[in-house]
């Protein structure tokens, strides 16, 4: 309830005090990007962030690695880098051309890759306990006052065997360190692997037929290459939807149109592939917004019951969007980009696979674009207009469904609470006004002194508005006022003395 109230108090704040600023150049500071747009060709410096901007004479050879110091989203979606070294800008990719900059992480390996690869590790020994997190790599080492929660998702930077095999965790984010299992015990934390967490992944219900040759494909009327022909057919390059997929002899998987006009084929023997599933997973990635280790815990608890204070970001085509304020001015877009599962200023905690998008990845850069521009910094609310909301809009827009209520539901309820509260402090006020009218010249002269002594009690001047409580307190001052001029009344002092005399003090 405390936790709750500290969040419903911060209905005026623009954000978060422990959410990033979430500015695009805050998100980009430092990162190394690779440009290869798998021509051969350089890439011409921009200097502004315009894929048609004003041309430098500067070039990025292919193949070259860089380091950005922003990242802008521009209104078509493109991503924009500013360099480094202060030659100007480039981007991620040239709607109608496709990929111009990948994000480079040691090691050469593609951001996808590395991100399949991320040293993820969940904590449960089975017994519904915590476990208390290490300072050094060793079972038996002093504790620090960091636990993990049963079923909490952390981040591992360096992993230690020990002499008696224990593999030895430690947390990215500095806390200490946790280890695999415990001799005599068991497993404590095994491997996690967020893209696999959960073996319900949906598949694909979209697929696209390819028409290599460039002709049209007729639709049959049941599961059978050689069934007859309906009238329904589909262009090269068109996506569609299904409803079923029917395994047929020589190993062709059928697909039942989901408007059920008929069947298609994924494989034609002797001609090859026909139709290829589009494969575009939306994924929610939700953080915790405390990361102090006892926010943490609350916010574990909280999520046992279904809310928690959460920041949301949406991953799809393998970057992940969000919203939040920065300080770039008016007008600025909130909308920031960073790399899946690695908002800054956020402790990571699990990933929910909402479904796939039926749009490519043109058409969901064209949509960030013009969202970019409806959710501007500056209209960020902690309560009405967060990352939850953004990211609940954007997955609807994409068609992948809304998010689960229990991500946003917390600052839903403190919504509905703070539309409470106001509604019932201007009631009040209502109802005050009105009984001053009717009954104001009947009572006025005997309740004047009292708000007015309410008013003092507050700190504020007899002439001042009335607030809600004015008449409360000033009764309750009042009544102090008669009390304490009783008690040093003669008549209290005489009473006083009596009862002392008749009392046995010794004891």
């Amino acid at each position: 309830l405390k936790f709750l109230v500290v969040v419903c108090g911060m209905s005026q704040l623009p954000c978060f005090a422990s959410s990033v600023a979430s500015s695009a150049s805050r998100h980009g500071k430092g990162c190394e990007w690779r440009y290869d747009a798998g021509d051969g060709q350089p890439l011409v410096i921009r200097a502004e962030p315009l894929v048609d901007g004003r041309r430098t004479r500067e070039t990025l050879p292919a193949g070259t690695v860089f380091r950005v110091v922003e990242e802008k989203v521009g209104d078509d979606g493109v991503l924009y880098l500013r360099l480094e070294d202060g030659r100007g800008w480039v981007f991620d990719r040239k709607p109608g051309v496709g990929q111009m900059c990948e994000r480079h992480l040691v090691g050469g390996k593609k951001p996808a890759e590395a991100d399949m690869e991320a040293n993820f590790w969940r904590y449960d020994a089975g017994d519904g306990k915590p476990i208390v997190v290490r300072t050094v790599p060793m079972i038996t080492g002093p504790k620090s006052d960091v636990v993990l929660q049963p079923g909490e998702v952390f981040c591992v930077s360096q992993e230690k065997v020990g002499d008696d095999g224990v593999v030895f965790l430690q947390l990215a984010d500095g806390r200490g360190w946790a280890f695999d299992r415990k001799p005599g015990v068991g497993i404590m934390c095994e491997r996690h692997h967020p893209e696999k967490e959960n073996d319900t992944v949906p598949k694909s219900p979209y697929w696209r037929y390819l028409g290599k040759d460039g002709q049209r494909i007729w639709a049959r009327v049941d599961a059978d290459i050689d069934a007859a022909k309906t009238e329904v057919f589909l262009e090269p390059g068109e996506l569609f939807c299904i409803q079923e997929e029917r395994r047929g002899p020589k190993d062709v998987l059928y697909l039942h149109l989901a408007d059920g006009s008929g069947w298609l084929f994924d494989t034609k023997p002797g001609a090859g592939v026909m139709c290829q599933r589009h494969e575009a997973l939306v994924t929610l990635h939700i953080y915790d917004v405390p990361t102090h280790p006892t926010g943490r815990r609350v916010n574990s608890m909280l999520r046992a019951v279904g809310t928690g204070a959460f920041h949301a970001g949406v991953e799809v085509y393998g970057v992940e969007w969000s919203f939040g304020c920065n300080q770039e001015g008016e007008g600025g877009t909130g909308v920031f980009v960073c790399p899946p599962r690695s908002c800054e200023g956020h402790a990571y905690r699990e990933s929910v696979h909402l479904g796939h998008t039926p749009m490519d990845e043109e058409q969901v850069r064209a949509t960030i674009g013009r969202m970019s521009k409806e959710w501007l910094a500056s209209d960020y609310d902690i309560l009405r207009r967060n990352c939850c909301h953004f990211a609940d809009s954007l997955c609807q827009t994409l068609q992948a469904g809304a998010i689960p209520s229990w991500v946003r539901n917390l600052s839903g309820v403190a919504q509905v609470l703070a539309d409470r509260r106001n509604t019932l402090a201007q009631t009040a006020r209502e109802v005050s006004d009105a009984a001053r009218e009717v009954v104001g010249p009947i009572v006025g002269p005997a309740v004047a002194p009292i708000v007015a002594r309410g008013k003092i009690s507050r700190g504020a001047d007899p002439s001042d508005d009335f607030r809600l409580g004015d008449f409360t307190r000033g009764v309750m001052a009042v009544v102090a006022d008669q009390a304490s001029d009783f008690m040093n009344s003669e008549v209290a002092k005489d009473a006083t003395g009596r009862v002392m005399k008749t009392m046995d003090c010794s004891r």
